[in-house]
């Protein structure tokens, strides 16, 4: 299923440690809301929103279980020509979380910082497309 909004989880294998050892790492990603039409914050005579934000700050639930505190995170916007926004910096921030029963954990989230909008629009959803720029290239041996 092709999704470009809501929350999913987002994987990678990294050697980025002390111990420079491979680990699977997962982080919670919302790239944005499937509830709001972003399109009605697009100034006029604009055909892009890179930012969007809501009005005002609120806690992320999992499962009914909702974060200790408020956050008011940045998400991708949208154009209404064939350009199409994605994430151009963010990074990993640690949120806690606490359930009705009493219980409490941590999950990584993907917090972005910036978006850029352009016309090299790739679907999300293809864990290949970066390869893409080599499937032409012919390999060198030693």
């Amino acid at each position: 299923m092709k999704k470009t909004c809501g929350r999913g989880v987002s994987l990678r294998i990294t050697n980025n440690n002390k111990q420079c050892q491979m680990v699977k790492e997962s982080r919670l990603c919302n790239i944005r809301p499937c509830k709001v039409d972003i399109t009605k914050h697009i100034k006029p005579g604009k055909k892009c929103l890179n930012i969007y934000r809501e009005e005002k700050p609120h806690n992320f639930t999992i499962s009914g279980c909702t974060s200790t505190n408020t956050y008011w995170p940045k998400y991708c916007g949208v154009c209404i020509d064939e350009r199409c926004c994605i994430p151009y910096k963010s990074k990993t921030v640690e949120v806690d979380f606490q359930c009705p029963n009493g219980s409490g954990f941590s999950w990584r989230v993907m917090w972005i910082n910036a978006c850029f909008c352009n016309l090299s629009c790739k679907n999300p959803n293809d864990i290949f497309t970066g390869l893409e720029q080599y499937h032409e290239k012919v390999e060198v041996g030693n």
